[in-house]
């Protein structure tokens, strides 16, 4: 990613231009494709990305000056520079506002599937929308209204950081966090956008995931801006964890799980350099709030000799139950059904067989899972990813889950009744694992409301329409969270 100069003087068609040219119908002037489609900002022609047949990349070696394309997930490219761009102008952010604008919300796959921006077809501003800019953000008190702008198939990573963003107890801890710590946050936030450091300029020996994450939270509630660029946290998680270098579509839950494992590990070494003691599970804001246990009880089937085990977790990861035949496809179950069914007596397969200390073989076995310890935040995460030799497929069942009050007394270890409320959830659009688009939905406790986040767009929405979509990662808080 590159501070790109052409910016200023690459940028030739105005918002109006793109007015009612829906991203969805934008078709390669060449060769007629729609998949992956960018349009230039010079003219406003569009034509496909070079990993269908490159008739973008052709346009601007073949015109002086055509140098810069977006995308219709709003993300910049330069084919001087040959790279995506982080730095933007006010005509560009009418440009990316007017073509969000114009983009119907469907549950569609993303394109090719090429490893380009993501083609956000279809992710878009309902019908009688608010969608939120910058002078409305300043008079909405306490409402988030802050977008995450994609930088090249990042949505999934925004889609978490937005979700953590609305766990208050979370977010306050980073901005409550001591005022040295702060201060580069707070100087990174008053620098114009073309200034934020780019990934060559973050040694490795100064990246600390834990003050990007406080940059970003402070820029999320920053009532003067629309929508933030986040790659400085990007740069970062590139260097930590070099899983997720690359512009290519990732896992929303498996960085999830990297994000909380790498700032519970940061978070420890910190508390340890400044003489606190930080060598169990529960000393740091993530297993505090995120952590919880299981209890594992395998029983062998021979002579009833039963083990059991604790493990702690971050989440839970759900099965969605099997259909019965002659179900449709489409069939809805509920999140009590995944429950019921991850912590259901399982007869193992005879790889999995315990070994039996009383026996001194291994025999056929039985186990069984119950939550000994809840968490504070219960992050639910729904396997909608199913994976073979060859094909991986994801289902589309309908899961049907509480927006409030839900109790897992029954799946627990002792019973106790404690209720839970949903703050936010991760949904997945597309039909295939390695392709499509992540946005997510927050409740602002405050206000009682809810907002749909796509990227750098946000949209106000209803407890209806959130009970309705196929969610992929719930969030879920106790009523009677306190921390200790």
């Amino acid at each position: 990613m590159v501070d790109c100069q052409h910016v200023h003087e690459a940028v030739a068609i105005t918002a109006k231009q793109l007015r009612n040219r829906q991203p969805q119908s934008w078709t390669c002037m060449d060769c007629r494709s729609q998949k992956s489609p960018w349009v230039c900002l010079m003219c406003g022609e569009v034509r496909c990305g070079r990993y269908v047949n490159g008739h973008a990349k052709q346009h601007a070696e073949s015109n002086p000056g055509h140098l810069l394309c977006m995308g219709s997930d709003l993300s910049l490219f330069c084919y001087v520079h040959n790279d995506y761009v982080v730095n933007e102008t006010p005509l560009i952010q009418d440009l990316r506002t007017e073509i969000s604008r114009n983009s119907p919300l469907e549950d569609v796959s993303a394109g090719d599937g090429s490893p380009t921006p993501d083609n956000n077809v279809g992710l878009p501003t309902p019908k009688k929308a608010k969608l939120y800019n910058g002078d409305q953000i300043a008079h909405a008190g306490p409402v988030r209204s802050v977008g995450l702008l994609n930088l090249g198939n990042t949505c999934f990573m925004n889609a978490i950081l937005q979700s953590l963003c609305n766990v208050s107890q979370f977010r306050e801890y980073f901005q409550s966090l001591e005022v040295a710590a702060l201060e580069p946050a707070e100087a990174e936030l008053k620098k114009p956008i073309h200034q934020y450091p780019t990934r060559n300029h973050c040694s490795t020996d100064s990246v600390s995931l834990v003050e990007e994450m406080q940059k970003v939270f402070w820029a999320l509630w920053d009532k003067e801006v629309s929508s933030y660029s986040p790659n400085s946290f990007l740069s970062a998680v590139w260097k930590l964890v070099p899983r997720f270098r690359g512009y290519h579509q990732q896992d929303a839950h498996e960085f999830l799980r990297y994000l909380l494992d790498q700032l519970h590990t940061e978070l420890q070494r910190r508390s340890n350099t400044n003489g606190g003691s930080c060598h169990k599970w529960n000393d740091t804001i993530v297993s505090k709030l995120f952590g919880g246990r299981l209890q594992s009880d395998v029983t062998c089937l021979a002579c009833k000799k039963e083990s059991r085990t604790h493990d702690p977790i971050l989440d839970i990861s759900l099965d969605i139950p099997e259909m019965k035949k002659g179900e449709a496809s489409q069939s809805n179950c509920s999140l009590l059904d995944c429950l019921a069914s991850f912590t259901s007596l399982e007869i193992l397969d005879q790889t999995e067989w315990y070994h039996c200390d009383q026996c001194k073989c291994r025999q056929p076995s039985s186990k069984k899972l119950t939550i000994e310890s809840l968490p504070s935040v219960l992050c639910l995460h729904l396997k909608r990813f199913r994976y073979t030799t060859f094909v991986r497929t994801k289902l589309n069942t309908q899961v049907d889950f509480p927006l409030c009050g839900l109790d897992i007394a029954p799946y627990t270890v002792t019973g106790g009744k404690t209720a839970y409320d949903l703050a936010s959830l991760v949904v997945h659009h597309g039909s295939g694992a390695g392709s499509g688009h992540y946005t997510m939905y927050a409740h602002s406790a405050v206000t009682g409301t809810w907002f749909h986040f796509n990227d750098g767009t946000v949209v106000d929405s209803d407890s209806q329409t959130v009970a309705a979509v196929k969610a992929y990662i719930l969030f879920y808080v106790r009523r009677d969270l306190s921390l200790i």
